[in-house]
């Protein structure tokens, strides 16, 4: 497995644990009648949203900055 595919595993493992824990602390809430149901889904959904954007970027700069790697690479060894 390369470290591209990796990395994409590791931050969607992130962003689904972010949203389990958003789900949980808002049943949590809806036990004690601090939230209505219907604010239970938007914030998972908010937070499931904010994780994927967050992934995303993640993964683009870490491709640009292998891009650059490789790049600098193949100078040094061209001479």
């Amino acid at each position: 497995m390369n470290v591209e595919t990796q990395f994409v595993r590791a931050m969607v493992g992130y962003a689904l644990a972010r949203a389990h824990t958003q789900r949980a602390r808002g049943a949590a809430a809806k036990a004690r009648g601090t939230r209505r149901r219907d604010e239970l889904g938007a914030s998972a959904l908010e937070w499931a949203i904010i994780s994927a954007i967050l992934v995303a970027a993640a993964l683009a700069i870490g491709l640009v900055v292998r891009g650059v790697i490789d790049r600098r690479t193949g100078e040094i060894q061209n001479g």
